[in-house]
């Protein structure tokens, strides 16, 4: 008699066990999928600085595109939202310094953008770091 006591036992603890070792599981995976996307959020925006940046280095006089390449990835303005979903207000294109001389650069920031976590205990939207770019214009 006593050992189908202990079956019945057993077969519970089982479950309990399989729940712990899943929650976790789930959490683990969740998180890398989690950092993946940050990584790739964050170098995305970074690349589409960079490249409005370059054309600005170029087109010293056209800021307006270059802001549309950060954007849209091309020089019009097709409106709406951008690339991950950032906009007009996230992104500044400014020009520093003399114009023709050595202390001319362009400056591309992107701020104020957000990214979301799907991990439990970390689900939300959060702020991403201010993205700064700047090149010496070319002359």
């Amino acid at each position: 008699m006593q050992s189908k006591r202990n079956c019945k036992g057993r077969r519970g603890n089982a479950i309990v066990e399989a729940s712990l070792t899943l929650t976790l599981f789930l959490t683990i995976l969740f998180s890398i999928y989690d950092f993946g996307w940050v990584l790739f959020f964050h170098q995305t925006l970074v690349a589409q600085a960079r490249s409005g940046a370059r054309f600005a280095a170029i087109n010293p006089t056209s800021l307006a595109s270059a802001k549309n390449i950060v954007l849209y990835n091309q020089t019009a303005n097709v409106g709406g939202v951008g690339i991950l979903g950032i906009s007009s207000a996230d992104v500044s294109v400014t020009r520093d310094g003399t114009a023709g001389a050595i202390d001319d650069r362009i400056t591309v920031t992107i701020s104020g953008y957000q990214y979301n976590l799907i991990t439990l205990g970390w689900a939300g939207a959060y702020n991403g770091k201010t993205i700064t770019v700047s090149i010496p214009v070319e002359n």
